[in-house]
């Protein structure tokens, strides 16, 4: 066989190889999209996803101590449902996580072995620093009717009337008075995080929250009742806090405060 047409075969398989590597890259990229605003204390690794929070296939979540990773799936397909997940790292150290599929539930653990099959979409492994729930892990499906694209495409819907800022009551009209926004359809649709931020700290406790919507339509303070919790609530309250400070509110031309019994 000529040398020439030898080369040509070569750089034909090559071209081959490189157009189905491209393809199955294609196709392994943005599996998982990575929350960054709710999560804490996580560093993501050999991500080869070029686009935004998109995670491939291959990616690694390392996960330092006391860290919490929220991640979203994409939904592929008319019939496919968008899940979403959270993992709570309660171990003194770090965890690594990589996502070594494009199948649901995705993850697995690197480097523990103690660790349950995931069971009703739930995982937990142990380790001797943390007990049986060093690193626990949930999944759940996102109700479309529930949680309607976070409102920010619905909010004429929404009443949100403005309420004077702390120390400015005195300033309200009469006619205001008592006058609070129509807050629930907001927690309506923040109901899924909340969920998720209750079973991964395995709790049925009930803390009540109170934060400022500002003028851009992002939560900035917020204020748990420090009479009404414990010390043991503080990891779910963390969690809410994040949900709180990453949801996307109705405009309003004011601040406005919201209170409510998670």
């Amino acid at each position: 066989m000529p040398l020439k047409f030898k080369k040509n075969i070569i750089l034909i398989n090559t071209i081959l190889f490189l157009g189905y590597a491209s393809i199955s890259h294609a196709d392994e990229c943005g599996v998982l999209r990575y929350l960054a605003n709710k999560s804490n204390g996580v560093a993501v690794t050999g991500n080869t996803c070029k686009t935004g929070d998109d995670i491939a296939v291959g990616s690694e979540f390392n996960l330092m101590p006391g860290a919490r990773l929220w991640f979203k799936s994409q939904a592929i397909g008319p019939d496919a449902k968008k899940t979403q997940g959270i993992c709570q790292n309660r171990s003194s150290k770090p965890i690594q996580i990589s996502v070594d599929s494009d199948k649901q539930p995705w993850i697995k653990t690197n480097g523990l072995v103690n660790c349950n099959s995931w069971t009703g979409n739930k995982m937990n492994c142990g380790d001797s620093s943390a007990g049986p729930n060093a690193l626990s892990c949930v999944i759940a499906a996102i109700d479309a009717e529930q949680q309607p694209k976070g409102l920010e495409e619905r909010t004429t819907s929404v009443r949100m009337r403005s309420l004077p800022t702390m120390g400015e009551a005195d300033k309200t009209d009469s006619s205001q008075d008592g006058a609070e926004p129509d807050k629930e359809q907001i927690v309506s649709a923040m109901q899924p995080d909340v969920d998720l931020c209750r079973a991964i700290n395995h709790t049925d406790a009930r803390v009540e929250i109170t934060w400022l919507v500002e003028t851009n339509s992002r939560a900035g303070t917020v204020i748990p009742a420090a009479d009404k919790t414990k010390n043991t609530d503080k990891p779910f309250i963390d969690c809410l806090t994040a949900v709180i400070k990453d949801f996307s509110y109705p405009q309003s031309s004011k601040a406005v405060w919201l209170t409510n019994r998670f």
